[in-house]
């Protein structure tokens, strides 16, 4: 009986979402998309957009990924988020994190094929205009 409770409660989130988007519904981001790690020094620049229920990756649209249904909720230290960015012909990317006021941080965990999972970490402010 709980699973059946938990999946309604999954589903009333995602057609909330999809019907009247979230705390953090028409905002956009600049982040920083660091792999974890010691020997990991690099980053990436990439835009998050939360927009009508759906996040968008710019950088995950370029290569192929469709925007995301959206999960958020409020909570004492600001907006917690996630997102499975799904394709059958490629790795799914899952993306979960916090706003807090105009600031976000968060894990980003691709899932290859073969069970090994890659994380990053990234962090960032919110877009200007």
């Amino acid at each position: 009986m709980a699973t059946l409770s938990s999946a309604l409660f999954a589903a009333v989130n995602f057609v909330h979402a999809m019907i009247f988007g979230g705390p953090i519904d028409g905002t956009a981001w600049d982040v920083k998309v660091k792999q974890d790690g010691f020997f990991h020094w690099g980053s990436k620049k990439d835009t998050l957009v939360f927009h009508k229920g759906k996040l968008v990756v710019a950088g995950a649209v370029g290569q192929g990924y469709s925007p995301a249904l959206y999960e958020s909720r409020d909570e004492s230290q600001g907006t917690v988020f996630e997102a499975v960015l799904d394709d059958p012909s490629r790795e799914p990317i899952e993306w979960s994190g916090r706003v807090e006021g105009d600031k976000i941080s968060g894990v980003v965990i691709v899932r290859a094929r073969d069970g090994r999972a890659v994380k990053y970490a990234f962090s960032g402010a919110k877009k200007a205009g």
